[in-house]
Formats: C-alpha cells, structure tokens, sequence
C-alpha cells in the first residue's frame, strides 16, 4: 500500500516578492518558474503558474497598509505533488510553523491499494456497518461498466461520502487501478491535519494520517481493521473562532504590551492598570461584543 498527499494548498501571510521568493526556493527546481499571467482573480490581482498546474496567487484585492494584511496563496495540486519528493513537504511545513504565519486551506490524503473496493463500502452502507459524520444521502456508488481504466481493464467503480463543501470528503476509486481512498480535507480541519501529520517523517505519514481519517468515518468490518491495523482515533476537533480569537489577544498582550505596561505600573504604582481598563472599556466600542457575549453564555 503507497500512501502520499494528493493536493496542497496553504495561505501564508507575506508580501508578493517574498512569495516569488519562496517559490524559488522550495519549489523551482521540480516545478520551475512562476510565471506572471499578467491579470488576477475575484480575490487576488496577480496570479502566476508554473509546471503542473502550480499556482500562486499574490496581491488580495482587499488588502489595506497594514502589513498583517498582506498574504498569498499556494496551491499544488495532485500533478504537482506527485512532482514533489515528500521530504520537501515535511521540510517546508516545518520551516514555516517556526518563522511564518501561515494556515493549510486544503489537504488531499490518498492510499493506493486498499484492501476493499468501492462495492464493499457501498454494500457497507446500505447494512448500516458505516459510522461517520457525513449524511447518508451523501453516499453515492457509480460503476462505469463499460468505460476503461488507466491501465487497460474494461469498467471502474467509485463509492463517494460527504460534501465537497464540507471541511472532509472521501472518494473510493479503481480508475487508475489499484483501488485509492481519498480524503479531502479544507479549512481549518486541513490546516490541523497538515500540522499534525507533515511534520513527520514521510514513512510515517500514513500512520499518523488514518487516525484522523478514523475521526470521519469507521467501518466494523475485517477489511477495514486490516486497514487500519488497531490505529486508534485521532479524537482531534477544531478549535472555535471565539478560543482562537481569545488566544491571539492573550499571546499578543503578553508579548508586546506586558513589558511596557510592567514599566508604567513600576514608575506610577498599580492604579495604571485600572486606569487603562477603564479607557479600554471606554474606547472599544462593539468591536469585541461577540467574544463577551460568549464568555458570559459560558458561566
């Protein structure tokens, strides 16, 4: 069984000529030179290609002075990692969770050569032996009788589950040949199995990758514990926006204002403090209103 990612697509926080920049350094020599061509998209004003479908878009229409909201978008899909060596995917997810902010949009995990086929999961779905977060009208099972695979064999099958809307999505398929399981994740569930898997060792990958694919679904049958061999959950869940939210003012308050605000209480005595709270709840406005609201409902 081979395991690999089949589509990467990160948003890193920077400004267009460290983008090229990065490119050059990480993915130039497989995937060759970003191209300029020379208009943008609904969200970006600049876009570039390079081989395999590699695309970078650079310059957020939105975007005002404020450094912070300077960002661009990588996005490698399948042909472009199959071009990569898995080694640079570790590497490059390392460097950045150490020097740059940065979030996984979308993260393609596929196996080949599964030990079932998209006629087990379909039959696995109508005795009720699937157990996931996806709704079951989104099962779907689909047999090209008479269309050929890649390598040659008259008709394909694909069994599908979940919304391409969704934060996860799966795919069964024989097209290619042996049988693939594909997972799709977006969104902050990519960004969190990117971080918890990449990281790793690339033999290690799958390892660290069918607990979470356990997270969005289970079979009880012995086809899939073949599978999985005894890979226990992940049991990981996205953090909410209002923890996140409160996490980046604590980190920020303790790392750029308490040094400055220890001086002005050392010189001027504890009374500074309610001083500024005070003119902090005078001058806020309704900015944070959502994230009080929510830490009362909590009590």
């Amino acid at each position: 069984m081979e395991f690999r990612v089949h589509w990467f697509a990160v948003t890193i926080w920077g400004s267009p000529d460290y983008a090229l920049k990065l490119w050059e350094v990480w993915f130039e020599k497989s995937l060759g030179v970003m191209q300029d061509l020379g208009y943008g998209v609904r969200l970006y004003q600049k876009l570039y290609k390079a081989l395999a479908e590699a695309k970078l878009y650079s310059s957020p229409r939105y975007a005002n002075e404020d450094e912070h909201t300077h960002h661009f978008h990588l996005e490698l899909p399948g042909s472009a990692c199959e071009a990569l060596h898995p080694k640079v995917f570790q590497e490059f997810v390392l460097v950045l969770g150490r020097t740059e902010k940065f979030q996984v949009t979308r993260l393609d995990l596929a196996w080949d050569g599964v030990p079932f086929t998209p006629e087990d999961l379909d039959q696995a779905g109508k005795e009720n032996l699937l157990r996931t977060y996806a709704k079951r009208e989104t099962f779907n099972y689909e047999l090209y009788r008479y269309k050929p695979r890649e390598d040659g064999v008259i008709g394909h099958s694909i069994f599908r589950m979940g919304s391409r809307q969704s934060s996860r999505y799966l795919r069964v398929y024989n097209l290619h040949g042996p049988v693939r399981l594909e997972m799709e994740t977006r969104g902050d569930r990519a960004d969190l199995v990117a971080r918890d898997v990449l990281i790793h060792q690339p033999d290690e990958w799958s390892d660290k990758a069918i607990p979470h694919l356990r997270d969005f679904f289970d079979i009880e049958t012995e086809y899939w514990q073949e599978f999985i061999q005894q890979h226990a959950r992940a049991n990981r869940t996205i953090t909410d926006a209002r923890t996140k939210e409160m996490s980046r003012i604590s980190g920020w308050l303790f790392k750029q204002v308490s040094p400055s605000l220890s001086v002005l209480v050392d010189l001027y005595g504890e009374g500074t403090v309610t001083a500024l709270l005070v003119a902090g709840r005078n001058k806020r406005g309704k900015r944070f209103d959502s994230l009080l609201k929510g830490g009362q409902n909590e009590l």
